[in-house]
């Protein structure tokens, strides 16, 4: 299967829900900017978590062009530090396994194709006490 998300330059909307350490439901939005060079692809996205205390949750991926069916990446994010991670293409998702640098977050992520413009994605993220937060969105193509 052909896939646009990472695959093409473009800007990607995100909505919906983001669920915090009591899996409380907030409403989330965001936006991933993808740009490729010939040695590295770009992903700056951020996701914006409504709620009392807005939060805004920004990564910078640097990813290695697929080669096959993955590759690897890896972001800067200012709450996590570090994150190291893989990128592996099964039919119609995108699943990414990660890390911190320093082993105290782990988590998976996955979206999954509905057509060139629109994907799902769903992710969770945790620590060595348990599930620190997940999140459920659609993601739409702005330049589509």
């Amino acid at each position: 299967m052909k896939h646009t998300y990472l695959f093409q330059e473009g800007t990607w909307n995100t909505k919906g829900t983001y669920y915090d350490e009591n899996n409380n439901p907030l409403s989330v939005e965001g936006q991933s900017e993808i740009t490729h060079l010939k040695e590295l692809w770009f992903n700056d996205s951020y996701m914006s978590v409504q709620g009392d205390t807005p939060v805004k949750l920004i990564n910078k991926y640097e990813i290695a062009p697929f080669e096959k069916e993955f590759t690897m990446w890896q972001s800067v994010n200012p709450a996590l530090g570090r994150l190291l991670g893989r990128f592996v293409v099964v039919e119609d998702s995108i699943i990414s396994l990660f890390s911190s640098g320093n082993g105290e977050y782990f988590g998976s992520e996955f979206v999954t194709k509905i057509n060139d413009s629109e994907y799902t994605g769903k992710g969770v993220l945790y620590n060595a006490a348990g599930r620190i937060s997940s999140w459920s969105v659609q993601l739409t193509w702005e330049n589509f």
